[in-house]
């Protein structure tokens, strides 16, 4: 037992040096505890301000949320506007194409017509040439009066065609048209 005793100072030993190191702990967590409390103002200072910028934020994003969704129905406005012009331009452009065509055509057949007025012209300025030297021959200075309005009959044709040649015509064609009237 003697030995047992000596284990019971080893144990209380033992215990006086796990008091004193948890006195110490004690003592250490006391002055931390006393600096929580004195950064207590500090801490709810922060926490305040914290509290101020998350209500900033979520300010911040409810406007961007708006302002997202109005930009959105500006653009969707904006977008089917453009289409809408863009069919109106396909259609004027269509149009203008069909008109164009239309034109194309129009100025094509102009053409033709004024190709065959022109050799139409040439043709009738032929014949009236060939027809006038031979009215004048056969014609006799001593004819009456009747035959001068016959001939100056046959001739008016020429001088409408003569007026119609000087619009149509240019160069040796108009000659051939001074010639003719001359002629009469």
């Amino acid at each position: 037992m003697i030995w047992l005793q000596d284990y019971g100072l080893v144990f209380d030993i033992a215990i006086c040096v796990l008091l004193v190191t948890t006195i110490g702990y004690a003592m250490v967590l006391n002055r931390k505890l006393s600096e929580l409390r004195s950064a207590r103002g500090d801490m709810e200072k922060m926490i305040t301000e914290f509290t101020a910028a998350t209500g900033q934020a979520e300010g911040g994003l409810q406007t961007l949320k708006k302002r997202s969704v109005d930009a959105g129905e500006g653009l969707a406005k904006n977008v089917d506007d453009a289409c809408r012009l863009a069919d109106e331009m396909a259609f004027l452009v269509k149009k203008g194409h069909e008109i164009a065509d239309r034109l194309e055509v129009a100025v094509a057949a102009s053409r033709k017509l004024e190709r065959e007025e022109s050799r139409s012209v040439e043709k009738l300025a032929k014949q009236q040439l060939h027809r006038a030297p031979m009215d004048i021959t056969k014609m006799d200075r001593t004819q009456s009066q009747s035959q001068h309005a016959a001939a100056s009959e046959t001739a008016k044709p020429v001088s409408g065609l003569a007026k119609l040649a000087k619009r149509k015509l240019s160069g040796s064609d108009s000659e051939l048209m001074r010639t003719l009237q001359a002629m009469r």
